[in-house]
């Protein structure tokens, strides 16, 4: 019961300021339609290719690219001849071809292709792997060779990613999570500079009681985050392939991680301004080795029942992450996650036990509590 009366206090006070609360809101959302706006291009995209040479004599390479295809049908590239290289070049610097292939064929009858592209450009990028294995397949038939290994190309997942902006947004709910970390420490900074610590420990509150109802709070204020962005991206497009109820579990599972964290970092800090800086660089570093922004690779320590162990394993929105983009992405069920989530939440409960040790030791028992 005190613990739900904690509860209740923080929310008040959060309530009392809606700035915090949209600050907390309006950056994950940013950084979403940001994502949505660059990442929402499908993955079968047919590519505008310019190429200029001699039609005749460039043994048949022109009709090789116009003839590939997505293993779905599409066509990879819309090939068109020409003739003039600075018009291409124009093109390219305007960005309404994504490359201009240059072919000749010398004196002893080799092909040569040189291949134009901005390499700043992601959609060249892409286009450029496509563009090459073509190239290189083309040249192995012209010289009689035959591939040992035939490559075919299956989706992994039938209902998966339909564009990188579906693989990316998890991560914003995950970056949007993590956020938590800075706000829960400034709640246990604010309360350690107005003095209500001293008060309540007066008042024989534990300090599990405490964190207890600084941790329900935060996880009212998780559940409204999940909601919002998971509205807002559907809404900019992203196409949600699993359960919401099970989605919903794995990020009260992340925010317990961020909680347990923002508890740490607000029993070594005095301030409100502490909090933020402190906090906000436990989540950027979350952020990135959790893989939240873009994947990151980490050497394997071990392997235990089957699954990888790598360094980043051991903070829990790694876990988290790949957990909820299976669900959302993937459609996968429960057992298909119990793994992550099962290490989500032992690691969450891992640094929540620590906060609790930490702030009995370093607040309750008034080394850092203010005399006034």
């Amino acid at each position: 019961m005190k613990a739900l009366n904690i509860a209740r206090k923080f929310l008040r006070e959060i309530s009392r300021e809606p700035s915090l609360l949209a600050l907390i809101v309006l950056i994950p959302l940013a950084f979403l339609g940001i994502t949505a706006f660059a990442y929402s291009e499908p993955y079968q995209k047919t590519y505008v290719l310019w190429i200029s040479g001699d039609e005749s004599g460039d043994l048949g390479l022109s009709e090789a690219i116009a003839a590939a295809r997505y293993p779905d049908g599409p066509s990879v590239f819309d090939v068109e001849m020409i003739d003039d290289s600075q018009e291409a070049n124009a093109a390219l610097e305007a960005r309404q071809i994504v490359a201009y292939l240059e072919v000749d064929v010398d004196a002893e009858g080799k092909l040569e292709a040189t291949v134009n592209g901005d390499a700043l450009n992601n959609r060249f990028y892409r286009a450029s792997v496509i563009l090459d294995e073509i190239l290189f397949q083309h040249a192995d038939r012209i010289a009689g060779r035959t591939t040992p290994i035939e490559i075919v190309e299956e989706r992994y997942a039938p209902s998966g990613p339909s564009n990188e902006f579906d693989y990316y947004a998890p991560g914003m709910i995950v970056f949007a999570l993590l956020m938590l970390i800075p706000q829960t420490a400034m709640l246990v900074g604010r309360e350690s500079r107005w003095g209500t610590l001293r008060r309540l420990r007066l008042s024989r509150v534990r300090s599990g009681e405490i964190l207890l109802g600084i941790s329900l709070a935060q996880l009212v204020i998780a559940v409204i985050l999940v909601l919002v962005l998971l509205l807002v991206a559907m809404a900019l497009g992203y196409h949600n392939n699993g359960s919401p109820l099970l989605a919903a579990i794995v990020s009260l599972a992340i925010s317990l991680s961020a909680i347990g964290i923002g508890l740490v970092v607000g029993c070594f800090v005095e301030n409100d301004s502490q909090a933020v800086n402190l906090g906000s660089t436990a989540t950027m570093l979350g952020v990135f080795v959790s893989g939240a922004f873009f994947p990151m690779t980490s050497p394997t320590l071990f392997t235990f029942l089957d699954h990888s162990i790598t360094l980043f394993d051991f903070f829990p929105a790694t876990h988290g992450l790949l957990a909820l983009q299976q669900v959302l992405n993937d459609g996968a069920a429960f057992p298909d996650i119990a793994f992550r989530l099962g290490a989500t939440l032992l690691l969450s409960l891992l640094y929540l036990v620590l906060g609790v040790i930490f702030f009995g030791r370093r607040k309750l028992r008034g080394e850092n509590i203010p005399l006034r």
